[in-house]
């Protein structure tokens, strides 16, 4: 019962907050509809092929702070495959008068701060939002994008030096990059600075649609690649069972940027704890249905790195890690 009294006691606070934010923005046309509108309408936007833990993260944020689906406030889901979809979803948002848009990949940023500069936008763990022009900085986002980012850069470095450390004579190394992604480019240009202070050349290989990841591995081998690395990307990470699949095939060492590579049957991966981005997205939601302005609330950017191996693929791949490297596991797949 206690629960239950708090939930609407929650749910009544957030009304009054959306209301009040509703009238500011001229959304609230009489008092006959007033009450019918002060049920906040989220537009989710995600990748078709996204991990359902991400969801599952946000959504447990949410029910934390005493939101039910449903009852106090309702989710448009939509799904995108590539990334022109997003467009239209976003359309779909600004056409349904939704309070938040929620974008949980790049794509959807990018096309949800193209679609609307009044409707408040979260993001949910998307990279770089700085370098994709969505926001003027982490710390005073100045636009209506706000929410949480794993723009962690110096990972790329340290993906490089564990491969150049487990494999003898590396030389070559391919990166695959979506060239849709704005900000795929600065991680290419970073990896191939570093590549070169460790004796490495690096080639980019481009994965826009699904059809492109079969040709863009015989790519790799025609250059010599070693090893393997990717661009942080919603659309390559849709792929990564395709990635694992073709990087077994062709006996290429990996390092990917999320465990959810190695879950998928990659070797290896070094990232930022995307889940907590997910679940941390929802304080700004709660923030903002409160009258929170979304160009005040600063960035959050990942507190948690995650080394994780797979056992049998390097044993599989005839590679050892290190001492040093061992010491840093945080988790070991079979």
């Amino acid at each position: 019962m206690q629960r239950r009294v708090f939930i609407a006691l929650f749910g009544g606070s957030a009304a009054v907050g959306l209301l009040a934010a509703r009238v500011q923005r001229g959304q609230v046309y009489g008092t006959g509809s007033a009450i019918a509108q002060s049920v906040p309408l989220l537009g989710y936007a995600a990748n078709r092929n996204a991990d359902q833990q991400r969801l599952d993260a946000f959504r447990r944020g949410l029910t934390e702070l005493g939101y039910l689906d449903g009852q106090n406030l309702r989710i448009n889901y939509r799904e995108g495959v590539l990334d022109a979809d997003y467009y239209h979803l976003m359309t779909e948002f600004v056409v349904a008068k939704v309070d938040v848009i929620l974008a949980a990949n790049v794509p959807a940023a990018v096309a949800a701060g193209k679609a609307t500069g009044t409707i408040p936008i979260v993001m949910l763990s998307v990279n770089d939002p700085v370098g994709l022009g969505l926001v003027k900085s982490l710390e005073h986002p100045g636009t209506n994008v706000t929410g949480t980012t794993q723009y962690a850069p110096q990972l790329i470095d340290e993906r490089l030096s564990i491969l150049k450390s487990i494999i003898p004579n590396l030389d070559k190394i391919a990166m695959v990059l979506n060239g849709n992604n704005p900000n795929n480019a600065a991680q290419l240009e970073r990896a191939r600075w570093v590549a070169r202070d460790l004796g490495m050349e690096v080639i980019s290989l481009d994965l826009r649609k699904p059809e492109d990841v079969e040709p863009a591995f015989a790519q790799a081998a025609s250059f010599g690649a070693k090893a393997l690395i990717n661009g942080v990307d919603s659309f390559i990470n849709s792929r990564r069972f395709a990635l694992a699949a073709e990087a077994e095939k062709y006996e290429l060492p990996a390092i990917y940027t999320d465990v959810e590579y190695v879950e998928a049957g990659g070797s290896m991966s070094l990232g930022p704890g995307h889940l907590d981005g997910f679940y941390q997205a929802a304080k700004y939601v709660d923030k903002i249905l409160h009258g929170a302005d979304p160009a005040q609330l600063a960035i959050a950017g990942p507190t948690q790195f995650t080394l994780s191996i797979r056992r049998s693929k390097l044993a599989n791949l005839g590679l050892r890690l290190p001492p040093e490297i061992i010491a840093r596991v945080n988790e070991w797949i079979d």
